[in-house]
């Protein structure tokens, strides 16, 4: 029971981690971009999807990495 509280805990920490990554880096690059048309706000959130989905990958591998050892 204990061990599924701390996985849920685990879950939720991560997609609010991920969306977190996926809102700073559209919003960053937007910034950056200095064009805030519709087609490149679209554009930077694809992006921010992808970058947001290797961020969540790489962050399960490493949790997962530290509790081997």
């Amino acid at each position: 029971m204990v061990a599924i509280i701390i996985l849920e805990m685990d879950k939720k920490k991560l997609t609010s981690q991920t969306l977190a990554a996926i809102f700073l880096y559209t919003l960053f690059s937007v910034i950056l971009e200095k064009d805030y048309s519709w087609g490149t706000i679209i554009n930077e959130l694809k992006e921010g999807v992808i970058f947001g989905i290797v961020y969540a990958v790489v962050i399960l591998l490493w949790n997962r990495y530290k509790k081997k050892q």
